[in-house]
């Protein structure tokens, strides 16, 4: 009934009450961020740390991302190398050999070619400073006006996944600019394209929906996800068929019934009846 109710959103009734888990403070965070020559060497480098370490966080975000981030002039880039993509990975290390870890960990990587350039935090300070290059990319692109897409695919096809959909994107509309970022520790991708001065909003938008269909393709043939995170609602409501099979659909309208049957919870997301 829980995972009923967070899939429903809203669809199938109120939560009233809930309880919360409260989990121990974080011991000694400590941030890397590391640039890697390609999107292939993100997995490496993932597989290389989890295997040694209790990873907290692993993010990652392009070139584009950074500099738009940068471009504010909050932050300053972490590292002189300019890379098409980097990492950011969190890790608790309240004890030295832990630290010491992550770097023997860190100069394998660089040693095998799937890292270009890195940096460690030294101090709380730093460590936030570092976050900043992540979690201010929404912000930091919104003058941009960009169309947002929530996906995901299975980790061990995002590399691939990527490279099709900047194809895709490419090929359809070369002027146009993308800001990919996201959770890479659970495939969680945020595609984002950037609208270019020349064209309207709604020229623009109407232009990127075209695209969508390509897009959810791809995530079909990758057995994605239209929506990773944000929830399917009535914006992706026409796409649903591409995450969920029409047996599934058909379930989820005949829980709706059961549940909702005059139709008056959060009426109109998700599919019509």
């Amino acid at each position: 009934l829980q995972h009923l109710f967070i899939g429903g959103e809203g669809t199938l009734g109120l939560v009233t009450e809930a309880e919360i888990k409260l989990e121990r403070q974080p011991q000694n965070l400590q941030v890397l961020v590391l640039g890697v020559p390609d999107f292939d060497a993100v997995m490496p480098v993932l597989h290389a740390f989890q295997k040694e370490i209790d990873l907290t966080a692993f993010e990652f975000f392009g070139e584009l991302a950074m500099q738009k981030v940068l471009d504010r002039g909050h932050v300053q880039r972490p590292f002189e190398t300019q890379c098409p993509f980097y990492v950011l990975l969190e890790f608790e290390a309240p004890y030295e050999p832990i630290m010491d870890k992550a770097m023997q960990i860190f100069e394998h990587c660089m040693e095998q070619g799937w890292v270009l350039d890195g940096v460690m935090s030294q101090s709380l300070d730093q460590v936030e400073s570092l976050w900043r290059l992540r979690e201010d990319i929404s912000e930091s692109i919104a003058p941009f006006i960009p169309y947002k897409n929530d996906i995901s695919v299975l980790i061990t096809h995002v590399p691939a996944f990527i490279k099709e959909i900047d194809d895709i994107v490419q090929d359809n509309y070369p002027d146009f600019e993308i800001c990919w970022f996201g959770h890479i520790g659970d495939g969680n991708l945020h595609l984002n394209i950037l609208k270019p001065e020349n064209l309207s909003k709604d020229e623009f938008f109407a232009k990127c929906q075209v695209v969508n269909k390509y897009v959810f393709d791809t995530v079909k043939k990758y057995d994605g996800s239209i929506s990773a995170e944000h929830g399917v609602g009535m914006t992706k409501k026409p796409y649903l068929e591409y995450s969920r099979s029409p047996e599934e659909i058909g379930y989820m309208k005949a829980l709706k019934l059961a549940f909702d049957p005059n139709g008056i919870m959060n009426p109109g997301k998700l599919f019509d009846l």
